[in-house]
């Protein structure tokens, strides 16, 4: 197998939004810890795969407009520029929020000098794999599995406590990890694969990678002749790190520091020479489908509370009390925003990877980790890596009995697309995909 390896600097200029609370639209004012986005390709002499692992909330394939979509355009440039297949494309994002609002919960083109900034983040993500494609070296697969406790909970059952949680299978502290490494151990990547929401530091002016950044540059530093680490999101839509009531660096410091410490150790072990080495094996299956619609409310309660809120807004008599209106006012114009778009199916593509004996599923929202966990369990691979926010961004993925318990992650705002159905569709969908890859290369073999 050959395995090419390269990383760009992402990092906006300050001019980009990132998601905030009021205005919804926040600026940065500095950057704290650099951007990137990492690329490893992949040939095993018939075909070959690209992953990308960008620092980023996640990208919606509408950010350039309806008439484009980003995926498309990032793949398209990526095949005219290296003659890798588009579909063997996977553009992964960390979900880390301290990074531009390519969600599409706000429109980002109407922000000055968006437009033009999509155009490089475009040339920067093709480039990532252009220089990743042209350094390519032999390398052997090992796969492990680590944990990493003191970092996740489900912030939806804060009743129990986190043994109760790891018991009832509603957090997952398992770090799955991909080592590519040469014969002669001089040069090395590395994929891992953790569950957790990057929000430590979300909603403050300095652009961060979170504790992705941190824990993927220990490994880098750390390991040697690590040319590049990536960080794959697991099914994190219900998980959240530790430590709610602080939004401090130190906080990003020392989840990065557990998680890539974790790596760390555990890449030492599976660097003995008696260590398995899985098979040269590479494949890709993808499939389109329509999830349908989340069930919408009467927009009229909305309307009025929306009117109220701005009402109130401007009676008020100090600015806590008229932003606090204001916040009221936003959320119930985001309501809105998501009735208007109406009850129309959604268009999602399910991508599985296959490499050595291990698969990467790619999702493009924030899975439960109830649904994560399903596909792990029912997986006949011995390895499978869940990767959400990935080739695009459609909100919230619940498990059954979510909309029941209500909340913020099934609020009818943009974050909310599909219902707790939608969910079970691609539980399904991957499901098929896995035996389908897994068959054709049993018969290729």
């Amino acid at each position: 197998m050959k395995v090419g390896s390269a990383k760009v600097d992402i990092t906006p200029p300050l001019n980009i939004p990132y998601l905030a609370y009021l205005p919804r639209q926040g600026k940065f004012k500095g950057v704290h810890d650099p951007l990137y986005a990492r690329a490893l390709v992949f040939d095993d002499g018939k075909m070959k795969l690209a992953i990308i692992s960008a620092d980023s909330i996640g990208y919606n394939n509408e950010l350039l407009g309806e008439e484009y979509n980003f995926l498309s355009e990032v793949r398209g440039k990526i095949q005219e520029r290296t003659g890798i297949l588009g579909l063997n494309v996977m553009l992964a994002t960390t979900h880390a929020h301290s990074t531009p609002e390519t969600t599409g919960i706000t429109r980002l083109l109407d922000a000055n000098g968006a437009e033009e900034w999509l155009e490089v983040l475009i040339e920067q993500l093709t480039s990532a794999v252009e220089m990743a494609n042209q350094n390519l070296v032999e390398m052997s697969i090992k796969a492990g599995l680590g944990e990493a406790r003191g970092i996740a909970k489900n912030r939806r059952k804060g009743a129990m406590t986190l043994d109760e949680q790891r018991a009832n299978g509603f957090v997952d502290e398992s770090v799955s990890i991909l080592l590519f490494q040469t014969e002669d151990f001089s040069a090395s990547d590395i994929i891992i694969n953790y569950a957790c929401h990057p929000v430590t530091v979300q909603v403050q002016p300095l652009v961060s990678a979170d504790y992705p950044g941190v824990a993927t540059k220990l490994v880098e530093k750390v390991v040697n002749g690590c040319r590049n680490c990536l960080f794959l999101q697991g099914s994190a839509g219900d998980i959240n790190p530790m430590r709610d009531d602080t939004r401090d660096f130190k906080d990003v410091e020392l989840y990065g520091n557990i998680l890539g410490g974790e790596v760390i150790k555990t890449v030492a072990q599976m660097k003995a020479p008696d260590y398995p080495v899985m098979p040269n094996i590479i494949g890709v299956a993808s499939k389109t489908i329509m999830l349908p619609s989340r069930d919408l409310p009467d927009p009229k309660p909305y309307r009025e509370a929306f009117v109220s809120a701005l009402n109130s807004a401007q009676e008020a008599e100090t600015e806590e009390e008229r932003d606090r209106h204001l916040r009221i006012a936003g959320y119930n114009r985001e309501t809105l925003k998501r009735i208007e778009r109406g009850d129309a199916p959604i268009s999602v593509e399910i991508q599985v990877l296959q490499i050595g004996d291990a698969l990467i599923v790619g999702i493009p929202g924030e899975l439960f980790i109830g649904l994560g966990l399903q596909i792990k369990r029912e997986s006949p691979a011995s390895y499978t890596f869940i990767s959400e926010t990935t080739n695009g961004w459609i909100g919230y993925i619940p498990t059954i009995g979510t909309y029941a318990e209500g909340g913020y992650e099934v609020h009818p705002g943009p974050w909310s697309m599909t219902n707790e159905e939608g969910g079970q569709m691609i539980v399904r969908t991957v499901l098929e995909l896995i035996n389908d890859l897994i068959n054709i290369k049993t018969d290729e073999t």
